[in-house]
């Protein structure tokens, strides 16, 4: 059975797009795996990501800002399902992409604005492991989904 590929997307894949990778990547049971991406990236992962990780025991390693261009490249993997986990405008998908890439929104912020502080980390990592749960199992019920759209 070939592995579901999730692309999560974020403003600038300091925060919300590692932890969702690292936590997908850890639940999925290796029928799932993760990636993650920013349409602006930063310079670094948010100090808060490690301590947060570990607190669930998930390995932070290997985690680091990467644009969205790496997977809009020919012959880069083709995610069957984009996840935006902040309120940011859809990517224009590769012609590739068409009819296989499904585009899904996680309001992991309450449409706030984006946080650095530990407490507003916490609650977006929460979110993130409850919208996981309803990923992997679509039996749990999941607050997070605004909708889904097919790009």
């Amino acid at each position: 059975m070939p592995k579901t590929t999730v692309l999560f997307v974020c403003p600038d894949n300091s925060l919300l797009g590692p932890m969702a990778e690292a936590c997908l990547n850890a639940r999925g049971s290796g029928l799932m795996r993760a990636f993650s991406a920013g349409l602006q990236p930063a310079a670094q992962i948010s100090k808060n990501v490690s301590r947060l990780l570990s607190e669930h025991v998930v390995s932070a390693q290997g985690l680091s800002p990467k644009s969205i261009d790496v997977f809009l490249v020919p012959y880069a993997i083709v995610p069957d399902r984009i996840i935006y986990l902040s309120d940011v405008k859809a990517i224009l998908q590769p012609s590739s992409w068409k009819g296989t890439t499904s585009s899904h929104w996680w309001s992991v912020t309450d449409g706030g604005v984006l946080s650095d502080d530990f407490a507003a980390c916490s609650a977006y990592l929460k979110r993130i492991w409850q919208a996981i749960d309803g990923l992997i199992d679509p039996s749990v019920p999941s607050e997070l989904s605004t909708g889904n759209k097919v790009a």
